[in-house]
């Protein structure tokens, strides 16, 4: 899952230095735009590594990844998780992580699940001041169904 070439450096450059972007969601999760091609912007801006962070899902790292490796980009998979804490919904960025752990890939489907619920509730308080129809509507703004978020409710109204 990982690919990680060898670095060049210009003379000019802190040899240290590295241009990364490892917090990065696609619209395998709520980001709108597709994994190849935040990859592909991503390395045409100089990135050097880069994660693939979507929220509370794993599905677009093997594509990731083959896609990085394509480009020489380095890859490191990973994910954010959702979680409550408190009043609180605070979100966990995973690096490195392992996409076949079962423990996390069952912990995800939970999370997930559990937007879905969220999601009718709320499109149940939308009917109840006026807008109908608002859980179809959002789900003409999501890449993944399992992951209907206020976001797409806000793109939606």
């Amino acid at each position: 899952m990982f690919y990680i070439p060898k670095f060049s450096w210009s003379a000019n450059r802190d040899p240290g230095a590295i241009n990364a972007d490892v917090h990065c969601d696609s619209n395998v999760s709520d980001g709108l735009v597709d994994l190849i091609v935040l990859a592909r912007r991503g390395h045409e801006k100089g990135v050097q590594l880069w994660a693939l962070t979507d929220h509370d899902e794993l599905g677009g790292l093997a594509r990731a990844a083959a896609t990085a490796e394509s480009l020489g980009l380095a890859f490191i998979p990973g994910v954010e998780i959702s979680v409550s804490w408190g009043n609180e919904t605070l979100h966990i960025v995973g690096l490195k992580i392992d996409p076949h752990n079962v423990t996390l890939i069952d912990g995800l489907a939970r999370t997930r699940a559990g937007r879905t619920r969220r999601a009718h509730e709320m499109a149940a308080q939308l009917a109840e001041v006026g807008i109908p129809d608002a859980f179809e509507g959002a789900l003409n703004y999501v890449g993944n169904p399992d992951l209907i978020s206020r976001t797409h409710f806000a793109r939606y109204i």
